[in-house]
Parts: C-alpha cells; structure tokens; sequence
C-alpha cells in the first residue's frame, strides 16, 4: 500500500479510489479493541504511533507511514502501542 506524507494527500488519493468518508482518528496509549468487524471497507494509514492488527491470518504490527486495508465483515483486533496512534482513515460504505 502506498504511503502518503499528508492528510490530504491520503484523502485525494481514497476519493479517487471512490472512498467515501475520510477521517483522522486518535488511539489511546495500550488500548485494546476486542475481536470486531466493521459495515465498511476501511484502508488505513498509521500516522503515528502503533498498532497491531490480528486478522484470522494471523497478526501483524503497523507503524507511522504504514498501512493496511481491511474489507467490510472482517473479524479483526487491535492493540495500540504505548503512545497509542493516529490514524488516517478512508471508508467505503
């Protein structure tokens, strides 16, 4: 997945890809989010910070200038770092 350096960047590039939401989200410091699934495709970039991202497929850490993107219905966790993250976030409903 391609890195962008700004907000907007990300977000010209998720409307061209016919995103339809974009947003800036803040994670608190060690938060863990259960096992989850969203009504939304969501392709994410880590901002700041750190997450791990535990899919069926195993799990995987994410870093700033990192990204990932994760299908509408997934079954996923997440564990913040010890700064927590930002994210950029580019939904598709």
């Amino acid at each position: 997945m391609q890195s962008h350096t700004s907000l907007i960047e990300f977000t010209a590039q998720a409307m061209d890809d016919g995103f339809d939401e974009i947003l800036q989200k803040e994670w608190a410091p060690n938060l863990v989010i259960e096992k989850h699934a969203h009504p939304f495709d969501a392709r994410v970039q880590v901002a700041a910070g750190q997450v791990q991202l535990t899919l069926a497929t195993g799990t995987q850490t994410f870093e700033a200038g990192q990204g990932f993107y994760i299908a509408r219905g997934t079954e996923h966790a997440e564990c913040y770092g010890k700064h927590g993250a930002t994210f950029w976030v580019a939904r598709k409903l």
